[in-house]
């Protein structure tokens, strides 16, 4: 059985500080003059973030990122529109895979997951392609923990009079995002990443210019982001039933941020980062990214000799987990590579405790003979979505 109290090293879910978990204690009606003030709260502090002016406004949806990322899709892409996915991992490919599911018009940039976003190949697809309305990004690719040259590609999509829009999941709150400086129409992010509050709210920072009956075409009910953007401005409220509890651990999460600051935060992951490297690689486990393009979010490691395939990560998985250390679950075929957090109230020894396990499990698969008669075979944990 798993520990009340397991280690969560996995990029998001995230372990959180207390003082974020007891603030889910109290119990708010959903209409309440008292929960108005905490969606106002959540949705002043997220602008102030992000540097957003009061051209741009804040919209809260209920659920994990890829809620925020559909309702963003399937409301402000128009049927004559037509979308540039830049994909170089799992999440760039999940937004074409939403916009195929509502026939929505788009074409894919793909790129490898260990190369950043080439713009120069974007601007090539723009210029080629005038029925491109909109460049998709995903700043942060957590497939790998690549960080994609955002500034270059906001740039690129002002030039050529397209709608950028951002996926800042895993990278908003520990890499800074500046409206001012770096000017997007549409950013989306989760409060469950780098705000450091637990699942069940994400949200989209966008141009209030967008937000009109012309351009806003909802596709869904409960996606509509439009019809949740006025139940807010003229009622502040949401219009169905809202997390009140996670709502008030995000505040508590913002807030949070705020005293420690984004580049305070960053600093903290780089350096948790940085201590799992240092000890994972003596082991031969190496990331599949060099140094200049490896975040502080997460890790991926590959090691062809001790972990070779899923079945072999399943026994690793499992091993870690007995040890109450938990990381992402479940294995990158294509690169053969897993992923290790390095977000949330991570402390240092945990990540120690997560090398000493590793050496325990090199250990064993070395007397064993490598793959052959390795430890007794047994289910991986259900996926967490990072």
């Amino acid at each position: 059985m798993l520990s009340r109290h397991p280690r969560l090293l996995t990029p998001g879910p995230l372990a959180l500080a207390p003082e974020v978990k007891a603030s889910m204690q109290i119990d708010l009606g959903s209409r309440d003059l008292a929960f108005r003030q905490v969606t106002r709260d959540i949705r002043r502090a997220i602008q102030d973030l992000a540097q957003a002016g009061p051209d741009y406004t804040t919209v809260l949806m209920q659920g994990s990122g890829t809620f925020a990322i559909e309702a963003v899709l399937s409301t402000l892409v128009k049927d004559s529109d037509k979308v540039l996915v830049c994909a170089n991992g799992v999440y760039g490919e999940t937004a074409a895979k939403i916009l195929r599911r509502h026939a929505l018009r788009h074409t894919v940039l793909a790129c490898p997951i260990d190369t950043p976003v080439s713009v120069e190949d974007a601007e090539a697809m723009l210029a080629a392609d005038p029925a491109i309305t909109h460049l998709y990004v995903v700043h942060c690719e957590t497939t790998s923990g690549i960080l994609n040259p955002l500034d270059a590609l906001l740039d690129l999509a002002r030039r050529r009079g397209v709608t950028s829009i951002v996926d800042s999941m895993s990278a908003f709150g520990a890499v800074q995002v500046d409206a001012r400086r770096q000017p997007f129409d549409v950013l989306i992010s989760s409060g469950n990443k780098c705000l450091e509050a637990p699942p069940g709210i994400a949200f989209a920072i966008l141009r209030r210019a967008l937000l009109t009956p012309q351009n806003a075409v909802p596709r869904t009910y409960t996606l509509d982001l439009f019809g949740q953007w006025r139940s807010f401005e003229e009622t502040g409220e949401w219009r169905t039933t809202p997390p009140t509890h996670v709502a008030q651990a995000l505040r508590a999460g913002l807030f949070e941020l705020q005293r420690e600051t984004v580049a305070g935060r960053h600093a903290r992951y780089a350096t948790i980062r940085d201590r799992l490297l240092a000890g994972m690689r003596p082991m031969g486990f190496e990331p599949i990214l060099p140094p200049k393009l490896q975040s502080p979010i997460c890790v991926a490691f590959r090691n062809d000799a001790v972990v070779p395939d899923a079945t072999i990560f399943a026994d690793y998985y499992q091993h870690l987990r007995a040890a109450r250390l938990l990381i992402y679950a479940r294995f990158h075929e294509a690169s053969r590579s897993f992923r290790i957090g390095c977000i949330g109230q991570i402390e240092p020894q945990w990540v120690d405790e997560l090398v000493e396990a590793t050496r325990g499990f090199v250990l064993a698969r070395r007397q064993l003979g490598g793959g052959a008669g390795a430890p007794q075979r047994r289910a991986a944990a259900p996926e967490l979505r990072p």
